[in-house]
């Protein structure tokens, strides 16, 4: 459930950069000769070079001491490989630009900013993502397939009758898949919307207040919030207080009708459907036999015993250390779908969303702008937890070419290694937007 950003990518991306950012330009110019050497000394700051005092300008090194820029380099070619070469330098202008460096493993995305003046310093370095370095999506599913635990994947394209999927691997598995059951909820307001049932501009009252991932766990009891805020919060930054107040207005009955009408397989899997609070409390220690009751009932019976248990299940019974330490009934206390029904779901939006709706599950592209700006639409929405990571994209090609591209991960034995699967669906929709 914790919130996704483009961030995670990388180990030193916040520490990269200094307040110079790259401008942009309308027309793209050609490679200057001072973008092409700075570039160059890029390459061999992170193979190692101790060239920070004459590379970087005052102003940086200032921000990123040379010797805490050499430990946060190491890191990365430890888990990425030594640094090879550059792939690609896209300029903005004279002065700045978007730098591709292959690695042993990985390809990394570096924006790059030099004084406007001689010698052209490095003013500004902002690692922003890797991508693996995989040829071909077959060869990337392997790579998915060996990561330890459960992987489902489905690239369904979404234009044209019953089209079959570009890449599967177990499509039809049951998959926990985290905040990425926010998706159902964000197409249940959809329709409300469209049929004229709610207005985007209805305020209602913030709450019951959930744990973060999120922001107005800290705002006033109460609060009145649009229905418009509460959905962009919810998709934008996985806010679980913004998420249970939608599941509070929108109703149990309309949230299970909803899964049914997206194509679920199996919609009982997700009824009731659980607040975040609800699920949480529900994995710690203190709720045990509350647990017991609610896992051996069945779906009409849980959807009774979480109206008897809601009260007790309070933030207060909640214990961070529990949720964030490694998987925790993710097999058991979890939203559940596989690859397919997360496919079907993103049709459904697709095929039906409003364009206000479109603009809330574009706003956070999730693995990056850089991969983004590839595609003439790009929706995201992910999940993370201990064991569990989900991603899922809806997208519209320069061709205009629809797809849903869904990326599962369970591992109820251990924690997962986000930046793994980051870097290969990075790949992943960057080779199939070529």
């Amino acid at each position: 459930m914790r919130f996704l950003s483009a961030i995670a990518l990388c180990l030193v991306s916040c520490s990269l950069v200094s307040r110079a950012e790259p401008a942009m330009a309308q027309t793209r110019p050609v490679i200057s000769e001072q973008l092409e050497a700075r570039a160059d000394d890029v390459l061999r700051l992170l193979q190692g070079a101790e060239i920070e005092a004459g590379v970087f300008d005052e102003n940086f090194r200032n921000a990123v001491p040379p010797a805490q820029f050499r430990v946060l380099t190491a890191q990365v070619r430890a888990q990425h490989g030594k640094p090879l070469a550059i792939e690609s330098i896209v300029p903005q202008n004279a002065n700045s630009a978007t730098v591709r460096i292959r690695f042993e493993r990985a390809i990394g995305t570096v924006t790059l900013a030099l004084e406007a003046g001689s010698p052209h310093r490095i003013s500004g370095l902002l690692l922003t993502g890797f991508e693996a370095a995989a040829a071909s999506v077959d060869e990337l599913l392997a790579m998915i397939e060996a990561l330890p635990g459960r992987q489902g994947v489905l690239i369904q394209p979404l234009d044209g009758p019953a089209a079959p999927p570009l890449a599967t691997i177990d499509p039809d598995g049951r998959y926990a898949i985290a905040s990425a059951f926010k998706l159902y909820i964000l197409a249940e307001l959809d329709r409300a919307v469209r049929t004229g049932e709610r207005k985007w501009s209805d305020v209602v009252q913030l709450g019951p207040k959930s744990h973060p991932s999120g922001v107005s766990q800290d705002w006033p009891d109460d609060a009145p919030v649009t229905l418009h805020t509460l959905a962009t919060l919810m998709i934008s930054v996985s806010d679980n207080s913004a998420t249970d107040t939608l599941i509070r207005v929108l109703g149990q009955e309309r949230l299970s009708e909803i899964v049914r009408a997206a194509g679920h397989h199996e919609p009982s899997e997700l009824r009731p459907f659980l607040m975040t609070r609800q699920a949480s409390a529900l994995k710690m220690p203190g709720h045990a036999e509350r647990r017991d009751r609610f896992l051996s009932s069945s779906p009409g019976e849980r959807e009774k015993l979480l109206a008897e248990f809601d009260k007790a299940l309070t933030l207060e019974s909640l214990d961070f250390r529990i949720l964030t330490s490694k998987p925790n009934y993710i097999d058991q206390l979890e939203w559940f779908a596989t690859p397919q029904d997360m496919a079907r779901l993103l049709g459904f939006l697709h095929r039906n969303a409003s364009p206000q709706t479109l603009a809330i599950l574009s706003v956070n592209p999730g693995i990056g702008q850089d991969a983004a700006r590839k595609w003439s639409y790009f929706g995201y929405k992910g999940g993370s937890e201990p064991g569990v990571l989900s991603y899922n994209f809806l997208l519209r090609s320069t061709e205009g070419k629809g797809y849903a591209v869904s990326v599962n991960w369970n591992n109820p034995e251990q924690s997962l290694q986000e930046s793994e699967l980051l870097s290969l669906t990075t790949r992943l929709v960057n080779l199939l937007a070529e």
